[in-house]
């Protein structure tokens, strides 16, 4: 019966990759829908959040059937727990994805006037933000709470870059008086302090690791 119940704890857990592969290809969609303002994109994206919301849902209502079911001990409740609340940190993130996307669709009828480098810095946010998406999930397969911190880390560069587009956009505005420029600046400060909060919900996907493997409830911001 124990094995049973582990293997019904793996299947679970596997749902995580799910999500969050799920969430990974939103983020991948939302800046490429900004890069090529594709409207097409974006609303696959605002769709998709659907999906990603029903598959959080889904994994909540198996973590009550589990705990109601199998009454697990300390540790397999902490994995249990852990999921549900990694899994509801991955649906805000997609969430997020889902904003960008919107910026995107909110301008499909106004001429994009775009700064190369700001472009540039959001596209790395997102590059680093998907990497720790992606290095977290398996951290938490391996309930490896070293990598999980190792990722956390990584969420400094992401609020570094975030100021960098402060300082950009604060600069554009201060330079140029015509509307649009000023418009796409506020756009670019949304679009990027969307992708820090994805990076801060990664950090505490890490935190959960951490708390599953030891018990230890830590702040890794």
């Amino acid at each position: 019966m124990r094995k049973s119940f582990q293997n019904e704890l793996e299947q679970y857990r596997d749902h995580l990759t799910y999500i969050a592969n799920a969430a990974n290809e939103a983020i991948y969609k939302a800046i490429q829908s900004l890069n090529q303002h594709d409207q097409v994109l974006a609303e696959e994206v605002v769709n998709g959040d659907l999906k990603i919301n029903t598959l959080a849902i889904q994994i909540e209502q198996e973590a009550y059937r589990i705990i109601a079911l199998q009454q697990p001990v300390a540790s397999d409740l902490r994995k249990v727990f852990a999921v549900l609340l990694a899994s509801s940190d991955i649906e805000r993130l997609a969430d997020h994805a889902s904003n960008i996307a919107g910026t995107v669709i909110r301008r499909q009828n106004i001429p994009m006037v775009r700064e190369a480098a700001i472009d540039e810095i959001i596209n790395q946010m997102a590059d680093i933000v998907k990497v720790m998406l992606s290095d977290a999930i398996e951290a938490f397969i391996q309930e490896d709470a070293t990598k999980a911190r190792e990722v956390a880390l990584r969420d400094n560069e992401v609020d570094r870059l975030l100021k960098e587009v402060y300082d950009q956009t604060n600069h554009l505005m201060l330079t140029h008086t015509d509307e649009d420029r000023i418009e796409i600046a506020r756009d670019y400060v949304i679009i990027a302090k969307a992708l820090e909060r994805m990076g801060d919900y990664v950090t505490n996907i890490c935190e959960r690791i951490v708390y599953m493997e030891s018990g230890e409830i830590v702040e890794l911001d």
